[in-house]
């Protein structure tokens, strides 16, 4: 018995043996790992270093206007040529304080800390405070239509540059016309405190909705609104070949993947 079971011993033994060093082997693996590691790390905080990126920008010579300023007078400060651009295009709707720079996100912190007492605005009304005072007649003096207004009616809103006018413009196109107002904060750099600014001067009139006919519209026609996927386009269509013509609206709820709430979203834009 002791010879019949020496062998089974002596192969435990070696699998123990064998698992000892692939042990080893692994904790040597680690080890190179956490080292490796660890020279990358430091060589990504030397390269980032924050003495060394603030180095990068340089203060102003003088005092400045932020609106006059050009592309290349904001590379002159270090910035980028795509930093540059993109500051120039939001100045566009006009800078007022330093909050209003501040808030531009690809304005780099030591940049703006270089420049603020440098700045120096004309006319010191920020269109992002909460402070700005206005007469009541003022805010009545014109409202532009959101489905019939064209990009240049949008530009005469303070706040609204070329950028939010033709975007407004050609979402309205997109969608078929706007049913209401907060519709504008499905624009891409379209945040609350913008949309409260210019919602005041907007208006929806009864102007008609272009509406998708679920009965002849075809699933590029469907799938090219906003508001409907291609997937669900595409049910709309197949229970059309399959059952007939929809007698109600109501009917697409039939698809799985028209839930309640994406069919309050898209009947406006429907019609049989």
């Amino acid at each position: 018995m002791i010879v019949s079971f020496l062998p089974r011993l002596l192969a435990g033994a070696a699998h123990f043996e064998d698992t000892d060093i692939s042990f080893e082997e692994l904790k040597i693996t680690e080890s190179n790992l956490v080292e490796r590691q660890e020279f990358w790390a430091k060589k990504k905080r030397k390269k980032f270093d924050k003495n060394a990126y603030k180095k990068r920008f340089k203060k102003p010579k003088s005092k400045f206007d932020p609106n006059t300023y050009t592309q290349s007078d904001w590379m002159a400060l270090g910035l980028s040529e795509k930093q540059a651009a993109i500051v120039v295009k939001l100045s566009e709707r006009g800078f007022n304080s330093n909050a209003d720079l501040k808030r531009i996100y690809v304005l780099p912190e030591p940049a703006y800390e270089l420049l603020k007492d440098s700045t120096f605005y004309p006319n010191p009304i920020s269109i992002l405070s909460d402070q700005r005072k206005e007469k009541p007649e003022d805010k009545k003096k014109f409202h532009v239509s959101l489905n019939s207004g064209t990009e240049d009616d949008f530009l005469k809103i303070r706040g609204i540059g070329p950028y939010f006018s033709k975007r407004i413009v050609g979402y309205r196109e997109k969608l078929g016309g706007y049913t209401h107002k907060e519709q504008l904060l499905e624009l891409w750099k379209m945040d609350l405190i913008k949309y409260q600014e210019i919602e005041e001067f907007i208006v929806l009139n009864d102007e008609p909705i272009r509406k998708l006919s679920i009965n002849t519209a075809t699933l590029d026609d469907l799938s090219s609104h906003p508001y409907i996927s291609f997937n669900v386009a595409n049910s709309i269509v197949k229970m059309r070949e399959q059952t007939g013509k929809y007698t109600e609206l109501k009917e697409i709820k039939r698809s799985k993947l028209i839930d309640e709430v994406t069919f309050v979203k898209i009947e406006p834009y429907l019609t049989l």
